[in-house]
């Protein structure tokens, strides 16, 4: 009797869905590995462990080519403006040696105090004690770049796991956290793959039953970047709709404590560790947003009018995700952060080149196919190398990108961003929950979920 072919089995033959079955671009792409899973593999066979200890080598994988990305500037050293006509530009070792931090100081001391937030810059200043090189020189330049680099291993490696034990019932969704191509150029730009791996770690307690820590993580992940809350509100969005009150006040109680287990001594330490939320305040428009492309054009939106507006935008944010979670029953975080995080970017004063990790969390947690992420990610990468060389325009008008075309590759990059989280915010197979993990064999029923899994996946018992 002829085997059936696995794309026709039903979901309860397997422990976990098998997306070389079903995804055109992964059974592709495994053909370097052996090929796509085959009719008589046993699935799930090694658990949970081995996809998640193959994803986290594969990432490893990755962040070696992220550093080969930076190759350049990792042996010439981070000179301007060499480093935007490599793309290699690194805040870590840009903002080491023209801040404090090379004399082993907390970069918002002096006349001329650093803009990092708040724990990205105890970050900066933690590897830059760790450092055996201090200066300015291209040792430590060097230094402080690698040391950074295997941080940015374990974090990763982290996030992914989290992933994986978010989703159970479909552990290798996490790749799209894990080998995604937009890693290679923006991992190692800044330190915000430490906030994806807080904010993961942050949603994989809150499925775990554990609202205090949940909270603690997100308020840790809140000072390295504003996105978090996005997370954070649609967490609560959900959870309200289930009338979990108790469940929020810890969670909200947890954030706060969180952020003041690194805000109290650090401004009892360096006051002046608060001026990156000051400049924030009356800050231009910035890099890769909506709001910068008047001044590209020769006009400008004068400040502080940038900050209203994305102000603004997170107020509208708010509200839509407030509808999208009282109306749609079947929206779960991912659906309600989607919505919310599409309006925060539109409206945004600013977009740095790195703010395209942020949805890497969004795409891991869903299900969308390959295919538009990367789609996706081919407009977040022609958006890193144009940026920098637009920077460089100043100091060759020549060679660089002029403001007129860039700011179209600024428009592509916000409608590809739209059209991503719009299919994300609309998927009605994301809204289904995947199995917990469990000890059963193959074929066996699966089990109800609790009221966590469904606050996180989205759908009413």
């Amino acid at each position: 009797m002829t085997s059936p072919d696995p794309r026709t089995r039903a979901r309860r033959d397997v422990p976990f869905r098998v997306p070389s079955w079903d995804d055109p671009v992964v059974a592709r792409a495994t053909g370097l590995i052996g090929g796509p899973t085959g009719r008589y593999a046993v699935i799930g066979a090694r658990g949970l462990v081995a996809s998640a200890l193959t994803l986290v080598l594969l990432g490893a994988a990755v962040m070696a080519l992220a550093v080969w990305q930076k190759g350049h500037c990792l042996m010439k050293g981070w000179a301007t403006p060499d480093q935007f006509w490599r793309a290699c530009y690194s805040d870590l070792p840009v903002v080491h040696v023209s801040s404090p931090l090379a004399q082993g100081s907390l970069p918002w001391t002096g006349d001329a105090p650093s803009t990092q937030p708040p724990l990205p810059g105890v970050v900066m200043w933690l590897i830059a004690q760790v450092s055996p090189q201090t200066g300015q020189g291209i040792a430590a330049q060097q230094w402080v770049f690698g040391l950074w680099a295997l941080a940015a291993v374990l974090l990763l490696a982290a996030a992914v796991v989290a992933t994986v034990a978010l989703q159970p019932g479909r552990p290798w969704q996490a790749a799209h956290l894990a080998v995604s191509p937009v890693l290679v150029t923006l991992a190692l730009v800044s330190v915000d793959l430490l906030g994806v791996a807080l904010t993961m770690l942050g949603l994989w307690s809150w499925r775990r039953g554990r609202p205090w820590s949940a909270g603690l993580l997100l308020g840790l992940a809140v000072l390295v970047r504003p996105f978090p809350l996005i997370f954070l509100a649609a967490v609560v969005l959900v959870a309200w709709r289930r009338r979990d009150l108790l469940r929020i006040g810890q969670l909200l109680v947890g954030v706060v404590l969180g952020a003041l287990l690194v805000l109290v001594p650090l401004i009892a330490v360096e006051p002046q560790s608060l001026f990156a939320a000051r400049q924030w305040l009356g800050q231009s428009t910035g890099y890769g947003a909506l709001q910068m492309i008047p001044q590209l054009l020769g006009g400008g939106i004068p400040a502080p009018l940038p900050t209203w507006i994305a102000l603004a935008g997170w107020l509208l944010a708010l509200v839509l995700g407030v509808v999208v979670a009282r109306r749609w029953h079947q929206a779960g975080v991912v659906q309600v952060a989607a919505v919310m995080m599409g309006v925060v970017a539109l409206t945004a004063a600013s977009l740095s080149v790195q703010s395209g990790l942020w949805l890497l969390p969004l795409l891991a947690l869903s299900t969308r196919p390959w295919w538009e992420h990367l789609v996706w990610a081919f407009g977040e990468t022609l958006h890193f190398v144009m940026t920098w060389l637009h920077i460089a325009f100043a100091s060759d008008p020549g060679r660089g990108l002029p403001p007129e075309t860039y700011a179209l590759v600024v428009v592509l990059r916000m409608a590809l961003w739209s059209w991503l989280l719009w299919r994300i915010a609309n998927s009605t197979e994301d809204a289904r929950p995947s199995a917990p993990v469990v000890d059963q064999p193959v074929g066996a029923d699966e089990p109800q979920l609790d009221a966590t899994d469904e606050v996180l996946a989205g759908g009413e018992r």
